[in-house]
């Protein structure tokens, strides 16, 4: 499983839509444009396909629990 693959699933089982998709990687740190989306959201058969770095899905990851839980209260 690649990293393409683990960011498909998790917006597809989180049924995130792309202005959830692209503010959640905002508040990763890694904002993208709008049509970056169809290239990480491909597979390894597809023509555009091109592997989404590590960056990226740790920024994802990363918004994501923040969009979840919320900010981090800073102490």
């Amino acid at each position: 499983m690649n990293n393409n693959d683990v960011l498909r699933r998790i917006r597809y089982a989180l049924n995130l839509n792309d202005n959830k998709l692209l503010k959640i990687l905002d508040m990763g740190g890694n904002p993208i444009k709008r049509e970056d989306i169809p290239t990480l959201m491909s597979k390894e058969d597809d023509q555009n396909y091109a592997e989404t770095p590590d960056t990226v899905l740790n920024a994802f990851l990363d918004g994501l629990i923040t969009y979840k839980r919320g900010a981090k209260d800073e102490k």
